[in-house]
């Protein structure tokens, strides 16, 4: 990889640890969702710190050309994420269905209450 793209990858890499360390300091992110970012971008620096990490991850794997692998590599990762939210999204959602249960549960029993004392 050459050095003017290693430093610019670095160098966005840095930015963006910056933002996730932010959000998790303002309580945007999740420190478990923060985590994942964390492990991928250390992943990253290792590479790039290692020449020719990536090649011979390359042959390694056997995949013909290096960015081959790293759009295949994206793409799982990008599938991990999306089944990621959806399992986080599905249970918001379910929890949203309890709550709203347990609402009109205690709106009936004070509508109950509030007829008692009419009484």
């Amino acid at each position: 990889m050459p050095i003017n793209l290693a430093i610019a990858v670095a160098i966005t890499f840095i930015i963006f640890m910056i933002m996730i360390i932010k959000n998790v300091k303002n309580r945007k992110l999740q420190l478990s969702y923060s985590i994942f970012w964390i492990l991928i971008g250390t992943i990253l620096i290792i590479v790039l710190l290692i020449p020719n990490c990536l090649n011979n991850i390359t042959k390694l794997l056997g995949f013909e050309v290096t960015s081959n692998m790293v759009f295949f590599i994206t793409i799982v990762i990008i599938f991990y994420l999306i089944l990621e939210l959806m399992i986080a999204l599905s249970k918001e959602s379910k929890r949203n269905v309890t709550l709203i249960q347990e609402i009109s549960m205690l709106k009936n029993r004070l509508v109950e209450l509030e007829k008692k004392i009419e009484k």
